[in-house]
């Protein structure tokens, strides 16, 4: 392929993934006054990785697996805590270590959030059919494949 042709088709890649983007932001959460989407990662990645015990992860841990700051990290969690989303609880083994853990308008909230994505892409699936929906999945996988890849 030639080499104009490679910047033009990856100049509508980059506009289409900016246009997702902002639409994800507009529409990632139901209601108005949800979290905002670093937010929600941060809500997702706490559920995901509470474990049996419940003792939650540390505020670095998070940060370290999503790849934010510890202010970014602590800026979110102020807000989740401040909504009565997440509450911070020192570690029964070392009261020096401070866990994370969703509260249970947390859990409910990452729920609605999940059922909201799931019929927004269930509408999806509708709207490009199997087949493209199948297609754009083996794609999507590709990419962040490729940009993981190629970001190390």
């Amino acid at each position: 392929m030639e080499e104009e042709r490679v910047r033009q088709i990856a100049g509508e890649l980059m506009e289409s993934f900016h246009f997702a983007r902002l639409r994800e932001r507009r529409i990632g959460s139901p209601a108005a006054c949800s979290p905002k989407p670093g937010e929600v990662m941060v809500l997702y990645w706490i559920g995901a990785h509470s474990g049996k015990d419940g003792r939650g992860p540390m505020a670095s841990e998070i940060g370290e697996c999503l790849g934010v700051t510890a202010p970014t990290v602590t800026q979110h969690l102020n807000s989740l805590e401040e909504r009565g989303l997440v509450e911070r609880r020192p570690d029964p083994a070392d009261r020096r270590i401070v866990r994370i853990r969703l509260t249970d308008e947390g859990r409910a909230t990452v729920e609605r959030i999940h059922e909201h994505r799931r019929r927004l892409f269930a509408g999806l699936v509708r709207h490009l059919g199997e087949e493209d929906s199948l297609k754009l999945a083996q794609l999507l996988r590709k990419v962040a494949d490729y940009l993981r890849e190629e970001t190390k």
